[in-house]
């Protein structure tokens, strides 16, 4: 029978805005304080790391200082790996722009025994503006995509237009492999108007979404 391995990857992707990144104020999409959310690896077969040649934007074993920010430091974003079972990406963009930051995570079937597994990332649960409705929640899913291939992109995390959030595409790794994925980032009008409507003063944060849900299924 085939199995669904299911991981969870604990941690936050949100949108702060503040004075601190320069003159005026500079709306920024990141992962709460840190800007940090993290990707663990389903274990078994499975493994996930930093991509071997990541996206100009991206620093691989880097981290960002989100207090000393400055506009002309943005896009950015870091990938650091755990040995295979956690890799924490750390996200800065303006949040009035689109940005893809290439290839960020590299995923790898080490199976033994033929076995292909298709890989896929949903997101499982929303930071409080998106539950009281302020942020829709397909807007937020919308925003952050996990995206595999090069002439044929396509999106391996949530479907926004799927009730239950499951992946839009998966990623099929055969046994002995690896397939990269890449991280982009897409603005939307409620997401730019509530953190204009919302933040002053000094960098603050709001919850978009606190935790990631990698599945890998058996082929």
């Amino acid at each position: 029978m085939k199995r669904r391995n299911v991981l969870t990857a604990i941690g936050t992707l949100s949108l702060g805005v503040g004075t601190a990144l320069g003159m005026g104020a500079v709306d920024v999409v990141s992962s709460n304080s840190d800007g940090s959310f993290r990707v663990v690896s389903p274990g078994a077969d499975v493994r996930i790391d930093p991509a071997d040649s990541v996206g100009a934007d991206v620093v691989k074993n880097g981290t960002i200082d989100f207090a000393t920010l400055e506009p002309n430091d943005l896009p950015v974003a870091t990938v650091s790996g755990n040995g295979g079972q956690m890799v924490t990406i750390q996200v800065a963009v303006t949040a009035t722009q689109d940005h893809d930051f290439g290839d960020i995570l590299k995923i790898t079937n080490n199976s033994t025994d033929s076995t292909g597994y298709d890989v896929g990332f949903t997101y499982t649960g929303f930071g409080a503006a998106v539950d009281d409705g302020s942020i829709p929640k397909t807007d937020v899913v919308q925003a952050f995509q996990f995206t595999h291939g090069a002439s044929t992109t396509k999106t391996v995390s949530s479907d926004w237009g799927d009730a239950q959030y499951d992946p839009m595409n998966y990623v099929s790794v055969e046994a002995g492999t690896s397939e990269t994925v890449g991280l982009k980032v897409l603005q939307t009008d409620s997401i730019a108007n509530f953190v204009s409507g919302s933040f002053t003063g000094d960098s603050e944060n709001a919850v978009l979404i606190d935790e990631v849900t990698a599945v890998a299924n058996q082929q």
